[in-house]
């Protein structure tokens, strides 16, 4: 009875841990996002130019992605973590000195660096999330998404507040930086030193990592979770805007809009472990993912605003369990990191490359006739839900 309760005081105090990690990266992003006019008046440069600088940060996540599950293999998920948020923060603190200087190539330069550091806490704490979630036995990472989502709330709060305020955005970013690698080293050893590593099968006097290869699971895992992250970034670049663009409506009633659809999906990732761990994976993608597909249809026909925050919504909640729960599926089983890493990639990927993407498209088309393409990816993603289907029950 004692050892019982010790578990489950250990769990509750790491699930604790992970979500001040997750919840300190959604911080550290959107009140960084909230001042990028800021951003753009420190160094100087149009707007165009502000994208390429910001692009180097994507270079850095998905190049770190790669890597990331050799890492975790080889390393273990905590030391991922220590030194994921350690360089991110390195690289936060690189930017915030280089728009003192007014250098946009510092700015690229310090991004590139966080984006490495991003890349690699991020797998980190999802294969920690996703072995906490396998030993209690009870969905987590659902929740732990939802946190990362609070996390940017409070983050687009600090930034606005730090606008209307006048605080200084170099101080800013200097300080999350601190506290979010102070976080990380002051926490992590009370985390397993063994989550992640690869299992060394012994034959002889030689050891042996057991093979990773791209299966035709982990493929339809990846293609899912692209589906849904490209759904998700698109909206997160292009709602707000299509509500001033087609709907001919001011920005303040673009930002209700987008509020709607985020609050759903906060709302969504914290209820939605209850219908997992009752009706499964796969029928709560293949549920949800249906919603959305309805919402964005709803989003882009709708003669008023009013019916369209109601497809916002559902847009929202159709895509916010996506990134946690194929994640999850590619957990399933030993030696889970470079699966992990690997369907993680996929949906980055989808989810930093791809709404800039669309933005040509929607020049093109007009931004609600790009939705129809997010409503086709999302539809996809319904269908290759199939391969999350616990391996234990195939």
């Amino acid at each position: 009875m004692s050892t019982s309760l010790g578990e489950t005081k250990s769990f509750r105090s790491q699930a604790v841990i992970l979500f001040a990690y997750f919840f300190v990266f959604g911080v550290g992003g959107a009140s960084w996002l909230v001042r990028l006019p800021d951003v753009r008046s420190y160094i100087n440069v149009s707007t165009a130019v502000l994208g390429w600088v910001l692009f180097a940060g994507s270079v850095g996540a998905l190049t770190s992605l790669l890597l990331s599950g050799r890492f975790v293999a080889r390393f273990g998920a905590r030391n991922a973590v220590v030194v994921g948020f350690t360089v991110l923060g390195i690289g936060q603190i690189i930017q915030a000195l280089s728009l003192v200087g007014e250098s946009p190539m510092g700015v690229a330069l310090g991004g590139l660096v966080s984006g490495l550091g991003y890349g690699i806490g991020d797998v980190g704490i999802n294969v920690e999330g996703a072995e906490l979630e396998k030993l209690r036995g009870k969905s987590l990472l659902p929740q732990l998404h939802g946190a990362y989502s609070l996390g940017a709330l409070a983050g687009a709060g600090i930034g606005t507040l730090a606008i209307v305020t006048n605080f200084s955005l170099v101080i800013q970013m200097i300080t999350i930086a601190c506290i979010t690698t102070a976080i990380a080293w002051f926490t992590y050893r009370q985390l397993p030193a063994s989550t992640g590593k690869t299992h060394v099968v012994v034959s002889g006097e030689k050891s042996q990592r057991e093979p990773v290869v791209l299966s035709k699971r982990i493929l339809f895992l990846g293609l899912g979770i692209m589906g849904l992250s490209l759904a998700e970034g698109g909206s997160n670049d292009w709602l707000a805007l299509s509500v001033v663009d087609d709907y001919k409506l001011d920005t303040t009633t673009a930002g209700i809009t987008f509020a709607i659809m985020t609050l759903a999906m906060v709302i969504t990732r914290f209820s939605g472990g209850r219908l997992v761990d009752r009706f499964g994976r796969v029928f709560a993608l293949r549920t949800l993912g249906i919603a959305g597909v309805v919402g964005i249809l709803i989003v882009i026909l709708s003669p008023t605003i009013y019916l369209a925050w109601i497809g916002a919504a559902l847009w929202g909640a159709g895509v916010a369990l996506g990134f946690p729960l194929f994640i999850s599926a590619a957990a399933d089983g030993e030696n889970s990191s470079q699966r992990v890493a690997t369907v993680t990639t996929f949906g980055y990927a989808a989810f930093l490359v791809g709404p800039p993407l669309l933005g040509f498209l929607g020049q093109a088309w007009g931004l609600l006739n790009m939705f129809y393409l997010l409503a086709f990816f999302v539809a996809c993603a319904v269908y290759f839900a199939g391969a999350a289907k616990p391996l234990s029950s195939k």
